[in-house]
């Protein structure tokens, strides 16, 4: 085989690598920073629905709702806390957030219901 044409080649390939591997850059999420979790009301009835809402910054954020009794309806920064009839006392509802693998937060509120 010629050289001349092996060089070429070899150029090609080189080029085409360089190309291909090269200039993308993985996009790396604002910091995040979890400001509050409040809820509309902190005492509820029986029965009763409340608002609770997690304010945040950042970029990509994920939120992670539980509730140690009750249910929680909805998901994203804002959801409703539903208490039954038969849960009641002092109910701690709890919001993680993420932004990405390596970054998360936190919080919690109590919710009483009472009889």
């Amino acid at each position: 085989m010629n050289y001349k044409i092996l060089h070429i080649l070899l150029l090609l390939v080189f080029t085409g690598l360089i190309y291909c591997c090269g200039g993308e850059e993985e996009e790396v999420p604002d910091d995040l920073v979890f400001h509050s979790l409040v809820a509309e009301r902190d005492t509820i009835a029986p029965g009763e629905q409340v608002k609770v809402k997690a304010n945040a910054t950042g970029s990509k954020l994920e939120y992670y709702w539980s509730a140690s009794l009750g249910d929680i309806l909805n998901s994203g920064s804002e959801v409703i806390y539903a208490a039954s009839p038969c849960q009641v006392g002092k109910n701690q509802i709890t919001c993680k957030i993420t932004n990405g693998p390596n970054q998360s937060e936190t919080k919690s509120i109590y919710i009483v219901v009472y009889e």
